[in-house]
């Protein structure tokens, strides 16, 4: 007896098998056409990249919309909130710290968390006031923005609050091709939040008040033409000046930073800007950069972060400079400079051990106080530095502070008592140090706060009768 697999095939067993192949070549058909598909639009996609990065680098004529786009990108990274800071290098907060005898009481003025919102604290960590406004209730149509603002996208990253309450604060907002930068403007508020005065330039980082009143704010301008003889740097770039406001927010000047190196005989400086020659077809090894960061890192030309106003009672500390002249804080130069408003010159200028540094301030013993992120190897630090001796006599963490790192933002401040403030940015923690370096107090935002500083409450009248330091 045969078996069923031995049976002779009819003719319609044949049919089913040519219909059965039919089918198969038909549902291959689709996959193939979308794998050809997505091989084709992988080649377009690499050759335009190619083409992109050779337009880059050999500098041709359509290289400036591209490095504008990227250089969007890029700068948008540097910018977008919450991001991670250096794995290798993140140490655990210091922890709540609260040692009342040894601490500066006073209220310390805080501002994270996102939106145009400035929070003052009392020693407990407690809320005593605080000031909002939506980024619509002051412009509603910003005439020195492009584009559709988010509310939720702008906030305050750092302010000075006066005798009576009001709030002068720098408004900030996402980067993009359209904003290449996050200067959002300047707004003074009273003390329930009602709009003064406004703005409407590009204001960023930081900004000081003189003995006067005078306010000085950091702001980027985009340009399409550089002093002679930095034809290096590739245009248009964004570069810093510092505009001179009135108390009623009218701008009496404005300092380009740029030419203030340039015309001065720290002009040397400026070449750490310079796109490093290739020599045997190699740059060397220490200033080697993947190129789009090179060329972000000199499109943003100066990134000004600081300015601080040399006062009258601390001119005759520092012999060197006068009252009025102003320090500044250029991360891309990684340096210290002092900027004289009437000469519109730098008189003044240093590197150091430091690097990415920010928020530089004069001490009433002569030296200088700043916060260096990226100098030390195993974390951000605080250093006192001596102009005169070029060295630095105290430093945090040193070999018995608890180690921190921001390598963005980071603040310090020297208060009254001798303690040192300091503001691990990335790491969302705002701690009080002694001179030996014990932490005496702390406050944990749990997630990245951006400024925040610390008012003895005789500077607070307005608060007077209310709420305490210390309850």
């Amino acid at each position: 007896m045969l078996s069923h697999r031995g049976l002779p095939q009819g003719p319609d067993s044949t049919m089913k098998k040519e219909d059965n192949s039919s089918a198969r070549d038909k549902g291959s058909r689709p996959r193939r056409s979308l794998l050809l598909l997505g091989l084709s639009f992988f080649g377009v996609a690499s050759l335009s990249y190619l083409l992109g990065a050779a337009v880059i680098y050999f500098d041709l004529p359509s290289s400036s919309f591209l490095r504008r786009a990227f250089g969007g990108g890029v700068s948008w990274y540097e910018w977008k909130p919450g991001r991670t800071p250096d794995e290798g290098r993140i140490s655990p907060p210091v922890g709540k710290v609260d040692k009342p005898d040894k601490t500066c009481d006073g209220f310390t003025l805080c501002m994270y968390g996102g939106g145009t919102r400035a929070t003052l604290i009392n020693m407990r960590g407690e809320v005593v006031h605080q000031w909002h406004v939506p980024f619509r209730e002051i412009w509603s149509a910003p005439p020195h923005l492009r584009g559709e603002i988010k509310d939720a996208a702008v906030y305050f990253n750092d302010g000075r609050v006066y005798p009576n309450g009001d709030l002068l604060a720098v408004i900030e907002g996402p980067i993009s091709v359209r904003n290449p930068s996050n200067g959002y403007g300047l707004v003074k508020l009273d003390k329930d939040s009602h709009v003064l005065w406004k703005y409407a330039e590009k204001c960023h980082h930081d900004i000081d008040v003189a003995e006067d009143g005078t306010i000085y704010a950091l702001v980027n301008e985009i340009v399409d033409q550089v002093p002679r003889g930095m034809e290096y740097l590739p245009t248009p770039c964004m570069v810093d000046v510092v505009d001179v406001i009135s108390p009623e927010g009218k701008r009496l000047k404005r300092l380009p930073l740029l030419e203030a190196f340039h015309d001065s005989p720290y002009a040397a400086l400026l070449s750490t800007l310079e796109k490093p020659r290739r020599m045997g077809g190699e740059a060397p090894f220490s200033t080697r950069l993947p190129d789009f960061r090179d060329d972000e890192r000199r499109r943003d030309v100066l990134h000004l972060n600081a300015v601080k106003v040399l006062s009258r009672a601390l001119a005759p500390k520092f012999p060197q400079f006068k009252a009025g002249q102003l320090l500044l804080s250029p991360r891309r130069l990684d340096a210290l400079a002092v900027l004289d408003p009437d000469s519109g010159k730098v008189v003044w200028a240093a590197r150091g051990p430091w690097l990415a540094q920010h928020d530089p301030s004069f001490l009433d013993n002569g030296r200088l106080l700043l916060f260096d992120n990226l100098g030390a190897p195993r974390s951000s630090r605080v250093l006192e530095y001596d102009l005169n001796t070029q060295a630095f006599p105290w430093s945090y963490p040193g070999e018995r502070g608890t180690p921190f790192f921001s390598m963005i933002r980071g603040l310090c401040q020297r208060l009254p008592n001798g303690n040192t403030l300091i503001i691990n940015s990335e790491g969302g923690e705002v701690f009080e140090v002694t001179p030996s370096r014990e932490v005496v107090w702390s406050y944990y935002f749990g997630g990245e706060i951006y400024r925040a500083r610390r008012y003895p409450p005789d500077q607070l009248p307005f608060l007077k009768g209310g709420p305490r330091a210390r309850p």
